[in-house]
């Protein structure tokens, strides 16, 4: 099972063990507390870049200034924009952080004094913490559900959508065997991979429950059919799309390859949003928990432009929606635009 993540802040090295010896063994919900240490803010700000999934920060206000820890608050909240990760401070000093301003003041969780502080108490107060995480994520699966429900013409438009597109697609791919010049080849090429790119929008459309078939899947197969599905675009634009393979995974990968596919395509659609026309990379690595692999689409330089619109709010929707069916866990965009999902071996 994907462990939770919990994030201990903190520059007194015997506060780590204390709260290692406190959660050691422990399960909630049937998976495991994986704790990860900082010593400083500026190490917490480098972790939680690397993990977005961090559900819950156990954060010191006192560190390498008095008021690091309430910086620290500001950082994860208007900075990385994250409203998910619940913060619990703890602070041996209470002087210097009254909890009656810093709860009014700060969007924190929880106020603990170190002072008063026992095992019992940090214990209850972190799985409250992690069932305030688990409900804000699930809320948005089912906000998706319910907005997706309260339409049921889309799910008819969808059906006949697809209907009309299933010809369609079949004559691109037929046009492709003629011997024909290049340019009509191109062409044909590129007609093709903008009717797939079309049937991939019209499919996370249909919210009709499909049966999960599982097969072998050729991963480097299926990346390249991704690929050439977006070349005709960046070829247009002038952009690269590119992945990377750790040839620490299999070969192989044993799921739904359309449900797979689908949220390939729509990942490098979100990417391709923000991207702004910089050069995109799609990488599969092992994951840090064993018996899962990292998926992540990102943009290899410049500043992401995170547009909100309609479209990519529903990208965002339907790449949960498919996580979810992957048995799998999509992770929020991290500050440098990169999409990050864990899916199962």
């Amino acid at each position: 099972m994907v462990p939770w993540k919990v994030l201990v802040i903190d520059d007194e090295e015997g506060i780590h063990g204390i709260t290692r010896m406190v959660f050691r063994g422990y399960e909630f919900e049937q998976r495991p507390i994986e704790l990860i240490s900082a010593m400083s803010g500026a190490q917490a700000r480098d972790l939680l870049v690397q993990h977005p999934d961090i559900a819950l920060a156990l954060l010191d206000v006192v560190m390498e200034t008095d008021s690091e820890g309430l910086q620290l608050v500001e950082y994860i909240r208007n900075e990385l924009n994250n409203r998910d990760i619940r913060i619990i401070l703890r602070t041996g000093h209470p002087g210097y952080a009254p909890e009656a301003q810093v709860v009014v003041n700060y969007d924190i969780n929880d106020y603990l004094s170190k002072a008063e502080l026992s095992a019992s108490r940090l214990l209850t107060s972190v799985v409250v913490g992690l069932r305030s995480y688990r409900d804000i994520r699930s809320a948005r699966v089912q906000q998706f559900n319910d907005s997706t429900s309260s339409f049921p013409d889309h799910q008819i438009v969808a059906d006949q959508l697809q209907r009309q597109m299933a010809p369609i697609l079949k004559q691109s791919q037929r046009l492709q065997q003629f011997d024909l010049n290049p340019v009509a080849q191109d062409i044909t090429v590129n007609l093709h991979a903008q009717h797939q790119r079309l049937d991939n929008s019209i499919g996370l459309l249909n919210n009709a429950d499909q049966p999960f078939l599982s097969e072998f899947i050729e991963l480097v197969d299926l990346l390249n059919d991704v690929l050439h599905i977006f070349l005709p675009q960046s070829r247009r634009d002038g952009w690269l799309l590119d992945y990377r393979l750790d040839n620490r995974l299999p070969a192989q990968l044993k799921s739904d390859l359309n449900r797979l596919k689908q949220l390939l395509m729509s990942a490098v659609e979100l990417a391709i949003l923000s991207a702004d026309g910089h050069d995109i990379k799609l990488t599969l690595q092992p994951a840090r928990q064993p018996g899962y692999l990292m998926l992540s689409v990102e943009q290899d330089s410049g500043l992401p432009v995170f547009t909100a619109t309609p479209w990519s709010h529903l990208l965002q929707q339907y790449l949960q929606r498919l996580s979810d069916e992957l048995q799998g866990q999509l992770i929020e965009r991290d500050e440098s635009g990169t999409i990050h999902c864990l899916l199962p071996l």
